[in-house]
């Protein structure tokens, strides 16, 4: 299944950063497939196998939290949510 995650907070007046391609590689070695970031907004759309959104909020977390020190608030959606938000806006 095709996730976004939006990573609230990071590259923003030079605090919390993260190298996107450093970012998009911890997704890949946790298991993440297709990972593509998007600039450095901290957005990541990924595949990965049918889970508990709120699992993938709690699991990136922590990954981030480890790698990057970051206590980094984490929101998930489908792909398929996603457009239903911005055909609805």
């Amino acid at each position: 299944m095709k996730y976004v995650a939006l990573l609230r907070g990071i590259n923003i007046s030079g605090k919390n950063k993260i190298n996107m391609a450093e970012l998009k590689k911890i997704f890949e070695e946790n298991g993440y497939k297709n990972v593509k970031t998007l600039l450095n907004s901290g957005n990541v759309i990924f595949d990965f196998d049918a889970v508990n959104t709120q699992s993938l909020m709690t699991n990136i977390s922590k990954i981030i939290k480890n790698r990057f020190g970051f206590n980094i608030p984490v929101f998930i959606l489908t792909a398929t949510e996603l457009k239903e938000v911005l055909s609805n806006h």
